[in-house]
This record gives structure tokens, C-alpha cells and sequence, in this order.
């Protein structure tokens, strides 16, 4: 494969303002020697210019080294630096020579800007187009896709090479199988906190994005299983005809021919055997019960053993290690949760206990994974054993704040222990004491028994469940509030205001930002002190609700309807001007400065304002009126 070309990453181009410093030296230097042209002579100007590049060059050319001996190299870098200077120094002397003489040189100075300007520009124009050329012609060639390699933990696994091969134009992807997951002992597990010890259980043997050549024919894999002591090398044909590919999405600023394509997620089980399986959610690609063993030389088997060994922390000792595959091989372990992770029943999970909005994600051992709402996740179904159930808060983003990691084997033996042939079906009970999500009971049901079932382990996510507990607190505070706010109208409504007002100043006590219960205070006190009382404290009410608009904009409508019943129609538009202003989308105001300018005799205005209202939504007599009148009032009948 050593003529195979690979995938190989673009670096991205950026246009660095280290380069001004290189520009602002030489800007520097051309300025002095605009003022030795000036008043010194060019002779003056020229050995400044040799003096300064020697001395600029020799420092960067002899920075670090001992020997400081004058070379070709170093003769030829001093004046290729003395000409660039002198070419930059042009314009300088053009300058003078136009001050000195009245003559400019238009052509010759259009020739040195352009080439003092365009060559930057050609070397980022030419950068930036190579990059682009690159990452197109890589797009078109290779797919990207994130690839995942499992096997059972206790399946000890020794990965030489994985690819996929497109063998008519010699391309191969660029998956580097790293070989560093450290195998921890059981003792080593139980010293672990839960979130650690799941997480190194399920993790993978290897995971990354990859990039896989397009009409990829052929896929070849190579890998010593330790536990077995065999090695194994496979290649077969691959059916790319069978993967579905889309446009990949990110990153948004750049286009869909560079962007390329991508692919589900691939993954690769490895089982005994040489036994393979390589699919995504939708389709298996490819799958082998057995790959006949090849020769490896002894010396290459120790290499790996040592290396394995040493990842393994406490089985570095080779004692250890010896009795460690000695108990794996006599055991039956391996077989068993295969057959579990491949075992699909008829289940369904019914939860109580926890607060309303959650609803599970639940994944399995065989890399399934399921989302499920609460009413579907009781309903029957065929799915593969759960070996982890995180629930999901749905507030006012997603919070997985509790995970419950299971026992998969452990699981299915209670199954086996409460289910026959005559009923199939199995439930799942999960009943938590409180909305914390602690004191759990794990109840699997079926044919009419039941057991308790304990090898199970919950995991919290305290930051989320903080996040998701103060949205809660928060939620809840709101509804009380909103309950109390309603019950305090229906009080007006009635004209009971005594009772109106204790049920504000609780609202105002509960929460003294909550805007609306000051427009209620404000009702409150017009209704019962009147006009004058109520539109005195008017810059206390704005004060109250500034922070919060709706409320605000509901106090300046307020004050305009005082001002309409008072007559006081001129006042009472600036009112609603500043409702409109803070919330536009509320048709009533629209329709109430609408009023204003009809009741003004201002019809044009009127019938604008009153079409915004419709426009909006809003119905009532009197927009009705002012549409049918076309904003013209009769004052004999107003």
C-alpha cells in the first residue's frame, strides 16, 4: 500500500497581521531615506540602504550560530535585501525628483506600484487558490465519516491496520488505529466513581472521523487476538453501492463543492473467531462468522503481548497477565454477552416518580440506540436489551441529567427468570421515591411474576439537574404568579377590589420585578382614587415596568385609555405612540391611537391606523366604525 495515496488534511490559510511588521520595517526604512535623498544626496541614501540590509540579514542569518564566517549563501541574501530596499525606496526618489525638478515619471511609477502592490496580492490570490483547489479535489475524491471500532472488553484486541481501498485509482482512507485503551482490572473498576467506571466499560477500541475514498472496492483489516492467540488478516470486496451519502452541512461559510460529502456512522464489531461485522443504522455492510488464522512471527506476537500488557496497568506483570487470560479463556463470558447483545425481545419501560417533560433515551449493547416519549416507551415493541436509559428534561433546552447504566447480562438472566414461551412480552417498572431521581426500584415483569432487580447504577449530571431544577423552580414560581394575576382580575371583574388588591400586593410581595402586577396596581388605583390620584404616580408605574416591555407597553395603553375617558385626546397619543413603539404586534393599540385621530378629526391617520389593526388581527365596534367611515366621525352622533 505504499503507493496508495490517502486522505491528507488541508491546513487552513490565514491572512496573519504578522506580516504588516516585515511591511512596516521597510515603510520605515523608505522614509528615512525619502529624508537623506532630501537633504543628503542619493550617495548618502544608497549606503544607508547597503548598511542596513548587511546588518538586518547578518542578524538573521547568524542569530544561533557560532561560526560567523562571510559565505556565498550569506553575500547573496545581503544583495538580494539591498535590492528589494532600493526597489522600495523608488518611491521616495521619485517624490523628491518630482519636488526637486517638477517632473513624475506617470509610467515608471505605475510599474513600480503595481509590482510593489501586486505581488502580495498574486502570492494571496495564488495561496488561497490552491487551498481551494485542494480541498475541492479532496472532496471529490474522499467522504467523510465518523468510524467506530468495538469488541467485548474482555476480548483483548491488538488492531495492525484497518482500510478501505479503492484499488482502480490507488486510494486508501487514513484511519491510524492508535491501539491505547488501557484495560482496567475489576479492583481498579470498583476504586473508579460510576461516570468513570461506565464510561471505560462502553467505551470504544477506537473512534474517529475518517475520510474513505469514493467506489471504495475492497476493505482489508489485520489483527491479533490475544486472548485467542491467533492472528488474522482479511480482504474482501466492499459493497459501497450500499452506503448513502448527503451533502455535509459545516462549516456554514464555505461552499457545498469543498464542503463534500458525508456518510452514517460506521461500525465495526470484532467477536472470536475473526468474526467481524461492519454496518451503520441502516444497512450491514459486511459480516463474517469466522476468518481463518494466519502465521505471525513469535517474535511479533511478544511485541504485541508486550505492548497490550503494558496498557493494562495493573496486568503489566506478566504473572498477572498470564493468570488474567487464563481466566477469560476458561470462562464463557464473552459468548454469553454476545448472545445478549444480539438478542432482540418484545419490552416496554414504564416510569414514575419524576417530574412531567422527561422522556428516555435509551441505548443497547448492540449500538442501537432509542428515543422514546413516555406513552411510546410503555408500549410494547421489538428492540435489544437496554444497557443504558438516560432521561431527558425538556425545558427550554434538552437536560440528560439522570443515566441509569445497567447490566445487560445480568438483566437478561431476570428475564429468563419471569418470562416462558406462552407470554413473550417483558416489562420494564422503574419507580423513583422522589423527583430527584434517587431510591429507585427496578421491577422486571412478565407472565405474572416479578423480580427486583438491582445491577443497575445511576449516574447524575449535577449541572444539569441544577439547570433543570431552577428552570423548574422558575416554571412553577411563574404559574403561581399567573394564577394569583387571574384571580385578581376576576376580583375586578366582579368590582370586589379589596379582595383584587390583597391578591397584588401578595403578587408584588412574591415577586417585586413582576410588571404586570404594577399594570394591576395601576388599574387598582384608578378605580378606586380615581383619574387624577392614578395619573399623578404614572412615572412611578413606568419605573416599575421598564424592565419588563410587555408590561410596560400595557401601562402606557393604560394611561391612554384614562386620557381617552378624560377627553384629553391629544395627550392621550403620546401614550399610545409608546405602547406601538415597544410592542408594534399588539393590535389593540394601533386600534386605540386610531380612535385618538378620529375622534381628533384626522382621517387619513385614523384609517391608517385602524387597517394596521385589522392588518393585525383585531376586531372591535369601534375599528369597525372608523373602517366603514372611512375615518370621517360624525360629530352628531359621537
Amino acid at each position: 500500500m505504499k503507493n496508495y495515496r490517502s486522505y491528507e488534511r488541508v491546513e487552513p490559510i490565514y491572512f496573519s497581521g504578522e506580516i504588516f511588521f516585515p511591511v512596516g520595517l521597510f515603510l520605515a526604512a523608505a522614509t528615512v531615506t525619502y529624508l537623506l535623498l532630501y537633504f543628503l544626496g542619493l550617495g548618502v541614501a544608497i549606503f544607508f540602504n547597503v548598511a542596513i540590509g548587511w546588518l538586518g540579514y547578518s542578524y538573521v542569518y547568524y542569530y544561533g550560530k557560532l561560526n560567523s564566517k562571510i559565505t556565498i549563501e550569506f553575500l547573496i541574501g545581503v544583495f538580494l535585501i539591498i535590492l528589494l530596499l532600493l526597489f522600495v525606496d523608488y518611491g521616495a526618489y521619485a517624490l523628491v525628483y518630482y519636488q526637486e525638478t517638477g517632473v513624475f515619471n506617470r509610467l515608471y511609477f505605475a510599474i513600480w506600484i503595481s509590482i510593489l502592490l501586486g505581488v502580495p496580492a498574486f502570492y494571496y490570490i495564488r495561496l488561497y487558490s490552491l487551498h481551494y483547489y485542494k480541498k475541492k479535489s479532496l472532496a471529490d475524491i474522499y467522504f467523510k465519516s465518523s468510524f467506530g471500532v468495538y469488541h467485548d472488553r474482555e476480548l483483548l484486541m491488538y488492531i495492525d491496520s484497518i482500510a478501505f481501498v479503492n484499488t482502480a485509482q490507488k486510494l486508501i482512507s487514513n484511519l491510524k488505529i492508535e491501539n491505547d485503551n488501557c484495560f482496567y482490572s475489576d479492583e481498579e473498576l470498583a476504586e473508579m466513581n460510576a461516570y468513570s467506571r461506565n464510561y471505560d466499560l462502553k467505551k470504544s477500541a477506537f473512534s474517529s472521523l475518517v475520510y474513505i475514498p469514493f467506489n471504495a472496492d475492497r476493505f482489508e483489516m489485520a489483527w491479533y487476538s490475544v486472548i485467542e492467540d491467533q492472528y488474522y488478516q482479511i480482504n474482501v470486496d466492499f459493497p459501497f453501492h450500499k452506503i448513502v451519502l448527503e451533502q455535509e452541512k459545516y462549516p456554514l461559510d464555505e461552499s457545498d463543492r469543498i464542503k463534500g460529502k458525508k456518510a452514517k456512522r460506521f461500525y465495526l464489531q470484532l467477536y472470536q473467531n475473526g468474526g467481524f461485522k461492519l454496518y451503520n443504522e441502516d444497512v450491514v455492510f459486511l459480516e463474517f462468522e469466522q476468518t481463518q488464522p494466519s502465521t505471525i512471527h513469535e517474535s511479533v506476537k511478544q511485541k504485541k503481548l508486550a505492548d497490550h500488557r503494558r496498557r493494562h496497568k495493573y496486568y503489566s506483570d506478566p504473572e498477572h497477565f498470564s493468570k488474567f487470560i487464563n481466566c477469560i479463556r476458561t470462562s464463557n463470558s464473552i459468548q454469553k454477552r454476545r448472545e445478549v447483545q444480539e438478542k432482540l425481545l418484545l419490552w416496554n419501560l414504564k416510569f414514575s416518580g419524576l417530574n412531567l417533560g422527561n422522556y428516555i433515551e435509551a441505548s443497547t449493547a448492540s449500538f442501537k440506540d432509542y428515543k422514546l416519549e413516555k406513552e411510546d416507551a410503555a408500549q410494547y415493541a421489538l428492540r435489544y436489551l437496554p444497557n443504558q436509559i438516560v432521561f431527558v428534561y425538556r425545558g427550554s433546552y434538552l437536560f440528560p441529567w439522570l443515566t441509569i447504566h445497567i447490566n445487560t447480562l445480568k438483566l437478561d438472566e431476570c428475564i429468563e427468570a419471569v418470562r416462558d414461551e406462552a407470554a413473550e412480552e417483558v416489562s420494564f417498572l422503574l419507580h423513583f421515591s422522589n423527583s430527584d431521581g434517587e431510591n429507585l426500584e427496578f421491577i422486571v415483569k412478565g407472565n405474572e411474576k416479578q423480580v427486583f432487580f438491582k445491577d443497575w447504577e445511576i449516574v447524575i449530571d449535577e449541572r444539569h439537574k441544577k439547570d433543570m431544577d431552577e428552570e423548574q423552580y422558575e416554571r412553577q414560581e411563574d404559574e403561581k404568579k399567573r394564577e394569583l394575576l387571574k384571580t385578581a382580575w376576576n376580583f375586578v371583574f366582579a368590582k370586589n377590589y379589596e379582595e383584587a388588591q390583597k391578591n397584588c400586593d401578595a403578587l408584588i410581595a412574591m415577586d417585586p420585578k413582576y410588571g404586570f402586577a404594577y399594570f394591576l396596581e395601576a388599574r387598582l388605583l384608578w378605580y378606586t382614587k380615581g383619574f387624577e390620584v392614578c395619573y399623578s404616580q404614572r412615572d412611578y408605574f413606568f419605573a416599575k415596568t421598564a424592565h419588563e416591555p410587555a408590561a410596560l407597553a400595557h401601562i402606557y395603553n393604560s394611561f391612554g385609555c384614562i386620557l381617552d375617558l378624560e377627553k384629553r385626546y391629544e395627550e392621550a397619543l403620546a401614550y399610545f405612540k409608546n405602547a406601538i413603539e415597544i410592542n408594534p404586534k399588539e393590535p389593540i393599540y394601533r386600534c386605540n391611537l386610531g380612535e385618538m385621530y378620529y375622534k381628533l378629526e384626522n382621517p387619513s391617520k385614523a384609517l391608517r391606523e385602524a387597517k394596521k389593526a385589522q392588518k393585525l388581527g383585531y376586531e372591535s365596534d369601534m375599528l369597525t366604525e372608523i373602517l366603514e367611515n372611512r375615518g370621517r366621525i360624525n360629530l352628531k352622533t359621537a
